[in-house]
């Protein structure tokens, strides 16, 4: 509650009034939230009110008091409370509760990282009383930007529940820093990725004979010169990632198994045709998972 009652007959000083923070409990907006006393400004005289006589009264009597001070309805809003004890304080206080509509007001930003997006979230959650897990569930799903790698993953095949979910975010999360920690600064050009190309090729940078691309989108589609350099590689990233269950799951290779070289074998396909490391569709999951 706003400080400053020095006596049952009002005495409010502007020095010690402190705004609540934005996390305190009040759908306010941004502009009450920093709204600032005036200079100066004195609390009129008047009676406390604890519930017991006419609201009405109590209302009227602070209105006519505040209209002559000619101040603004922000610095009535703050100063109101401090009229108020006991029953009536008690009163206010539970009123200024959110209530689990204004979850829905909580979506995830444009460009706002899936971690600052659950951090906001957990927050405006516990402003809430008695708050339903499936209620905190859908508007947790309902305030994900559809655009993101991660909406579509857990749209595709829904955890259910509010656990499942905070633990397929927890994940993501951590394979998004994961992936971090092994981004190559772009000064080399992405020189350090094409040369682990030519040593992963058996003819030392010529290429082997390109056969059909059984996982290759059309190059309109994706354009493999542009991939985010890396320090690490494919088969790497997809050991420490693996478990997190956030890569989706590759297309079938399209080619007849007898066409395919049975030495080679990827581990994100499971299947044979292509070492891991060559695998374009592995590549093509960790750079979606870097934007």
């Amino acid at each position: 509650m706003p400080g400053g009652i020095h006596s049952s007959k009002g005495g409010f000083c502007p020095e010690e009034f402190t705004p609540p923070r934005e996390d305190s409990g009040y759908p306010l907006s941004k502009a009450i939230e920093k709204a600032k006393l005036p200079p100066n400004f004195q609390m009129p005289q008047c009676d406390l009110y604890d519930g017991s006589g006419d609201p009405g009264e109590h209302v009227y009597q602070f209105q006519t008091n505040m209209l002559l001070l000619q101040v603004s309805d922000v610095v009535m809003f703050w100063a109101f409370p401090t009229t108020l004890r006991k029953a009536a304080h008690a009163w206010f206080n539970q009123t200024r509760r959110k209530n689990s509509v204004s979850l829905l007001n909580v979506v995830q930003e444009r460009n706002e990282s899936l971690s600052r997006y659950l951090g906001r979230f957990n927050a405006a959650t516990l402003e809430i009383d008695n708050l339903d897990e499936s209620v905190k569930y859908t508007a947790f799903m309902r305030g994900l930007r559809p655009t993101t790698k991660f909406a579509f993953a857990v749209n595709k095949s829904p955890p259910g529940n509010m656990s499942g979910l905070l633990d397929k975010a927890n994940k993501y999360i951590q394979a998004k820093e994961y992936l971090k920690t092994h981004k190559e600064h772009r000064g080399d050009n992405g020189q350090g990725q094409e040369k682990r190309a030519r040593e992963d090729s058996p003819r030392g940078g010529r290429g082997s004979k390109r056969s059909k691309r059984d996982e290759r989108r059309p190059k309109e589609m994706f354009d493999m010169k542009n991939l985010t350099p890396l320090n690490a590689r494919p088969s790497q990233i997809l050991h420490e990632i693996k478990d997190k269950e956030i890569l989706e799951r590759p297309e079938k290779m399209r080619s007849a198994p007898s066409q395919r070289d049975r030495n080679l074998w990827c581990h994100y396909h499971n299947d044979h045709g292509h070492t891991t490391d060559k695998c374009e569709s592995l590549k093509r999951a960790i750079e979606a998972l870097l934007k």
